[in-house]
């Protein structure tokens, strides 16, 4: 496991009765539905709430949505630990109430859950890869967590 600070993350959150279409022509790319992170210039866009997204990466940075909504740093408070290798989903069952083994929860798939008593936000990559976003308060807590059912935990860089 990967693990990195997310300062690299920004929150998107729309004004209620804001539309969706709207944001997506101010923004220039489309936002994901629920469940759902896409690939898009700049980075990855991750739907986590009803009217929120996180938009993770450095090409966000000066990003408007026009007055549909705002765009906020968030990444000082997550921890981001990437996952390598078929045994992510298990150790993601172990620490959470979350079947990573369904079939609806594939690439491009995300899940905000608690995990090992944190809320976090799981994006799967790729069959192989998740993004976790661990808030900072409890990053030690899970890591240790994961340390101690045998993952081997590397400093990283964002992959942004």
């Amino acid at each position: 496991m990967v693990v990195a600070p997310a300062d690299t993350l920004f929150a998107l959150d729309l004004w209620h009765g804001a539309d969706h279409a709207a944001a997506s022509a101010a923004l220039g790319f489309a936002l994901p539905d629920a469940g759902q992170g896409v690939a898009v210039a700049g980075g990855t866009v991750l739907r986590v709430g009803p009217r929120r997204w996180w938009l993770n990466g450095a090409g966000f940075a000066d990003l408007t949505p026009g007055d549909q909504g705002v765009v906020t740093p968030v990444g000082g408070g997550w921890t981001r630990v990437t996952l390598n290798g078929a045994g992510w989903r298990d150790l993601i069952m172990q620490s959470g109430l979350i079947d990573a083994e369904s079939a609806q929860f594939g690439s491009g798939s995300v899940a905000v859950t608690p995990l090992h008593h944190a809320r976090c936000a799981v994006f799967v990559r790729a069959n192989d890869i998740c993004e976790v976003f661990v808030p900072n308060s409890y990053s030690g807590h899970i890591l240790s967590h994961w340390d101690h059912l045998g993952w081997t935990r590397v400093t990283g860089a964002n992959p942004s």
